[in-house]
């Protein structure tokens, strides 16, 4: 038995560049320089200018750790940091960067940072606040078009460690620059001051290791050969993991084929990938198969194969029963896969009479319908006149009941004429849908 190992570290992509603000120009900066570590940029610079922090900062208000009277801030993470004051409208402090890559629109997308408030104080001509402005918001190439992927509801005053913030995001392809800052209405604003009633209230905030990753952590497909089995192991940054079928954490063993539904548990939000596992078995795989009458079908194999017409693919077309077999070159070696295909009507037989006589008599008073397929049906059952008026309509029409109508409408008996009956069905075969009708003569 062999176990294949297959770890998703590999898929764990933060396409934010520089997301700790690690990577600067140079030591030499002072107040509002956090376009010094590029390729972030400053939004609306000179009015707003959010500071940069670093450890090899030369002035000493911009090292780190920062220490001031009150609280010694150090890094989420690195060496470096980014503090912005939001709560002032003239002079809100925002920074962005152009993502890596485009966001794919078909993958959960993940969305974080970590962020502390410095902490409150008050005086007569200023009050530094808490607040509930920390966001994070994408932007398209001309900053025309903004969406709001991650912002909280409750004022943040933790000043004793870092606070995560996290989402889950879906794209819509115009994402093009991620953006931090106060992305809230007016009106949404929320602060703790000490003093209120002062010209100058506002907050502010440090900013670190900014997130923006797909949640794209297992393949699409995967395969186990006979009896082999896969070692998964599921890591994405310090999100919790878990699985469909109830297995807890990222690391598991699959033994079977199936859907896989892996999930990672992002606070408020799940994000959600899934892989199919194909189990190849060492002997040679029969199918049996049905083909309706003067239709075609596709047989289909996981890996390029060679057929016995001689066509190379992993897949081929057919309209006619018999045996076809597909030599599979597989990541497991040469396997056989055979199909076996049986030729069968799957349209229904129906039988309808084309006259009935609704006078009392005891004789021929209702039409019946007769409705059978080899395969459980659904189905609607419509009767109009000849100007298309609908008289009768059924929906409940399957395989396992019947139906007849007495030649009334709206519970009054109708006058000799031509109808017709048309009859919308599924069937449980291929799942198409198919129509029949036909006509009959209501005498008296």
């Amino acid at each position: 038995m062999l176990m294949l190992g297959i770890t998703s570290s590999f898929a764990q992509t933060n396409l934010v560049p520089n997301p700790s603000f690690e990577d600067i120009l140079d030591c030499n900066f002072d107040y509002g320089a956090a376009d010094n570590a590029p390729p972030w940029g400053i939004i609306d610079f000179p009015i707003a200018s959010p500071d940069l922090f670093h450890a090899c900062a030369i002035s000493p208000f911009y090292q780190v750790p920062l220490a001031d009277p009150i609280q010694v801030i150090f890094p989420k993470s690195g060496d470096a940091m980014v503090g912005m004051v939001n709560l002032i409208p003239v002079a809100e402090e925002k920074i962005y960067a152009r993502l890596l890559e485009d966001l794919p629109t078909d993958v959960d997308i993940y969305v974080a940072f970590s962020t502390i408030p410095r902490s409150k104080s008050g005086g007569v001509m200023e009050t530094l606040c808490y607040s509930n402005t920390q966001s994070m918001a994408f932007s398209d190439i001309q900053f025309q078009i903004q969406s709001v992927a991650l912002e909280v509801d409750d004022i943040l005053d933790n000043t004793q460690e870092w606070t995560q913030l996290q989402s889950c995001y879906q794209a819509s392809g115009e994402e093009k620059y991620v953006l931090l800052g106060n992305y809230k209405l007016a009106s949404q604003e929320l602060r703790d001051c000490d003093f209120t009633d002062t010209e100058f209230n506002f907050s502010y905030y440090f900013v670190d290791d900014v997130i923006v990753a797909p949640f794209d952590v297992i393949p699409d497909t995967l395969y186990i050969c006979g009896d082999d089995f896969l070692e998964m192991d599921v890591n994405f940054f310090e999100v919790p993991i878990s699985w469909n079928d109830g297995v807890e954490g990222g690391a598991r063993i699959i033994e079977e084929g199936g859907i896989y539904k892996v999930m990672g548990n992002a606070g408020d939000c799940f994000l959600e990938d899934e892989t199919l596992v194909i189990k190849i078995p060492d002997e040679t795989e029969t199918i049996s198969l049905i083909l309706c009458d003067e239709e075609e079908l596709i047989l289909e194999t996981p890996f390029l194969s060679e057929w016995s017409s001689g066509e190379i693919g992993r897949s081929i077309l057919i309209n006619r029963a018999g045996t076809y077999t597909a030599n599979m070159m597989s990541d497991c070696g040469e396997r056989l896969r055979i199909f076996e295909v049986e030729e069968m009507a799957c349209d229904i037989q129906y039988f309808v009479p084309n006259v009935f006589s609704p006078n009392d008599d005891g004789v021929n008073d209702e039409l019946e319908f007769f409705f059978k397929s080899d395969f459980e049906f659904s189905g609607e059952l419509n009767v109009l006149d000849r100007w298309g008026n609908l008289l009768y309509n059924n929906k409940n029409i399957s395989s396992i009941n019947s139906v007849s109508w007495d030649g009334t409408f709206k519970d009054k008996p109708l006058d000799p004429a031509v109808f017709v009956w048309v009859f919308r069905y599924t069937s449980a075969k291929d799942g198409r849908s198919r129509v029949i009708s036909g006509d009959f003569t209501l005498v008296k």
